[in-house]
């Protein structure tokens, strides 16, 4: 007798644990391909505590009433204050970078959490030829938050860490799929690297 058929119940919380935070592979091509406009803003993050090795991982998507940033941000603050002094680094991997109202809103759950460090990798710039929107990024970096776009790195950490593990041939296949990711990833990293040139100068 396994320990699966020995303990039934939980091998079901054990599996629902692991899949809680997977998504589909269809699901994460749809809205990461940065080729295409993405159905819905999805959230992949980690959070590790205090440099260890463990993290949290999940994910979530915008609402009805709450883009995606907003969304961890109502639905984690309360967690991150019950830890308020305990120093965390979160990663956001967004399919659209934040609005310029999400980031205000950002700056300032990161006033309010200053043990906090945040890194946003995201797979598209949203409404980049917008001012407010530009100055929105230019103000998250000025807070201390990194942001860049995905790149294929983080295309493939992503696929192992939250899409539904897949055969190796599929794994294969899923590399060579992204190689025509290169190009949209070059030229929106030029777009953003122009939205931050001016912060330079404020240095």
């Amino acid at each position: 007798m396994t320990k699966s058929q020995e303990y039934p119940n939980c091998a079901i919380l054990l599996s629902y644990l692991f899949s809680r935070w997977i998504i589909e592979p269809e699901e994460f091509l749809r809205n990461y391909d940065p080729t295409e406009r993405p159905a819905e803003t999805f959230l992949l993050y980690e959070i590790c505590w205090n440099n260890r090795r463990n993290t949290w991982k999940n994910w979530c998507t915008n609402t009805h009433d709450l883009h995606a940033e907003k969304n961890f941000l109502q639905n984690y603050c309360e967690k991150i204050s019950l830890r308020k002094n305990t120093p965390c680094s979160i990663i956001w991997y967004l399919s659209w970078s934040p609005c310029h109202s999400c980031s205000q809103d950002i700056i300032e759950f990161l006033r309010a959490h200053p043990k906090v460090r945040l890194e946003i990798k995201a797979a598209q710039l949203y409404k980049h030829q917008d001012e407010r929107t530009q100055e929105g990024l230019r103000d998250l970096v000025r807070n201390g938050v990194k942001i860049s776009i995905m790149h294929q790195s983080d295309y493939c950490k992503c696929w192992r860490t939250f899409v539904v593990p897949q055969r190796p041939s599929e794994v294969y296949w899923h590399l060579a799929f992204t190689r025509h990711f290169l190009s949209p990833i070059s030229d929106y990293s030029k777009k953003l690297a122009s939205i931050l040139e001016d912060l330079s100068s404020e240095q």
